[in-house]
C-alpha cells in the first residue's frame, strides 16, 4: 500500500476514524501494512486536524495518542462500497418475503437508492448492468401476507424502540370474539412465513407471542413501561420446539440412515445432540416439550422416523395415526 498519495492516506485515515472509536497511529501503521512511517502517519494525522478537521486528541501513553472525530462530523465522509458488499444488500433484499407490499419493503427500496447515490462511478456502471434478481431466488410457501398490516408494523416498531405500553385488539383463535390487552412489546420474530411480537407478561414474569396477522388494532399510550425485565433470547427458546412453549422432556428420535443428510446439518431445538447407532441411523437427543408442533414435525418425516423415548409421545403419535386412519376408513 506504500504507492498511495498523501491524499489518498488521508481519505482512507478520514473513513476509518469515522467508522471507530478512535484510532492510534499503531492502528494506522497495522492498517497500511507498515509500509508507510509512523512519523508521515503522524504528520498526515496533523495535516487533517490543521485543515479543519475535528479532530480530538487522547494521550494514552508518552509515544502513542489516540484520535477521534466529533460525531456530528462522521455524517459527512463517505464509505466507501465494493461488489460484495452491494451484492449482500441485494441479497438480503429477496429473503423480505415477508414483507412484500409494506412501508419496510418501500423503506429498504429508499435505503437501497441512497446507498447508490455513494457507489463509486465504476461500481455504479456495473450494477446498472446487472440483473440481481439472476443472483438468488427466495422460494416460501405459506407466508402470510402483511401488506394491510402497515399501521399496525409501524406502531409495533415505534412500541418496541420507545419502550411504550399498548393496547391490542386481538384475534385469538382460542376465543369466539376478539379481546383487548396490555402489552409491553419487546421485539419482533419472523418463523415460518410469520411476523410476530414477543411481549412481557408483568403479571406472570414471562414472554409471550403474539401473531401480528391476528392483531386487529393496536393503541400506543405514552406511558413508558419499566426496563426491568431483560430479554434472554437462550431462555426463551430453550423450552420451546418452534413457537410453541411447555415443560421440556427428554425426546429421542431415530431417523432412518436414507434421511439423515436432512436432519443432521440443521438446528432444531437449543439442546440437539446427534449420534449414530451401529446401522448408521441417526440418533436425534434434545429436550422439549410435547406439543403440537412437535408431532407434527415427527409425523412430516413419515416412516423414517421412530420415537424411542419418552413413552407419553410415543403414545401421542400412535394415537394420531390411529385417528388419522379412521378419517380415511372406507365407508
Amino acid at each position: 500500500m506504500s504507492e498511495f498519495s498523501q491524499i489518498n492516506r488521508m481519505i482512507r485515515t478520514l473513513q476509518l476514524l469515522s467508522t471507530r472509536h478512535s484510532l492510534t497511529t499503531t492502528d494506522l501503521l497495522d492498517y497500511f501494512d507498515h509500509s508507510i512511517s509512523r512519523r508521515t502517519l503522524q504528520r498526515d494525522i496533523l495535516a487533517l486536524s490543521d485543515g479543519g478537521v475535528p479532530l480530538v486528541n487522547e494521550k494514552l501513553s508518552a509515544n502513542e495518542n489516540a484520535w477521534y472525530l466529533m460525531d456530528h462530523f462522521k455524517q459527512f465522509i463517505p464509505i466507501p462500497l465494493d461488489m460484495n458488499e452491494y451484492l449482500a444488500l441485494e441479497m438480503l433484499k429477496s429473503n423480505l418475503t415477508i414483507f412484500k407490499n409494506t412501508s419496510i419493503e418501500a423503506d429498504v427500496e429508499k435505503l437501497t437508492r441512497k446507498i447508490e447515490q455513494i457507489l463509486p462511478d465504476d461500481l455504479f456502471l456495473q450494477t446498472s448492468a446487472t440483473e440481481f434478481s439472476n443472483i438468488l431466488t427466495n422460494y416460501t410457501m405459506g407466508h402470510y401476507d402483511y401488506s394491510g398490516k402497515n399501521n399496525i408494523i409501524g406502531q409495533l416498531i415505534k412500541a418496541i424502540t420507545k419502550k411504550r405500553k399498548c393496547l391490542v385488539n386481538y384475534d385469538s383463535p382460542k376465543r369466539e370474539k376478539a379481546n383487548k390487552f396490555y402489552i409491553e412489546p419487546e421485539k419482533l420474530l419472523t418463523y415460518n412465513g410469520g411476523l410476530y411480537v414477543i411481549f412481557y407478561v408483568r403479571n406472570q414474569k414471562e414472554f409471550w407471542l403474539l401473531a401480528v396477522h391476528r392483531i386487529l388494532d393496536i393503541e400506543v399510550y405514552n406511558e413508558v413501561f419499566p426496563d426491568d425485565h431483560p430479554f434472554d433470547e437462550k431462555d426463551f427458546v430453550k423450552n420451546r420446539f418452534g413457537l410453541f412453549s411447555g415443560k421440556p422432556e427428554k425426546i429421542r428420535l431415530k431417523f432412518n440412515k436414507s434421511i439423515r443428510h436432512y436432519i443432521e446439518h440443521k438446528y432444531w431445538n437449543s439442546s440437539q445432540e446427534f449420534k449414530s447407532d451401529k446401522k448408521g441411523n441417526l440418533i436425534l437427543d434434545m429436550d422439549a416439550p410435547i406439543t403440537p408442533e412437535l408431532t407434527a414435525w415427527i409425523l412430516g418425516w413419515n416412516k423414517n422416523v421412530k420415537v424411542l423415548k419418552p413413552k407419553k409421545l410415543t403414545n401421542d403419535i400412535k394415537n394420531l395415526i390411529i385417528s388419522m386412519k379412521k378419517q380415511y376408513k372406507m365407508q
